[in-house]
């Protein structure tokens, strides 16, 4: 299935759904917020982690699974 959509349609709904975040934010009293650097690092090095996991895995099994 192809998305017929142009490229500005596009834009323009993404940025549609921002304001639409923004107020739905304002209704219920809160504030949007940046992710901290803390969770931020926890989630880069927990992707590090899994794709090391991944790379050892293949090379271990390039090693000596044939």
């Amino acid at each position: 299935m192809r998305d017929e959509r142009k490229f500005k349609e596009v834009i323009h709904t993404i940025k549609g759904a921002e304001k639409d975040k923004d107020k739905f934010c304002k209704a219920a009293g809160i504030e949007r917020q940046p992710m901290s650097k803390d969770c931020l690092q926890l989630i880069l090095d927990r992707i590090a982690l899994y794709l090391g996991m991944i790379l050892m895995f293949a090379f271990f099994y390039m090693l000596f699974g044939r």
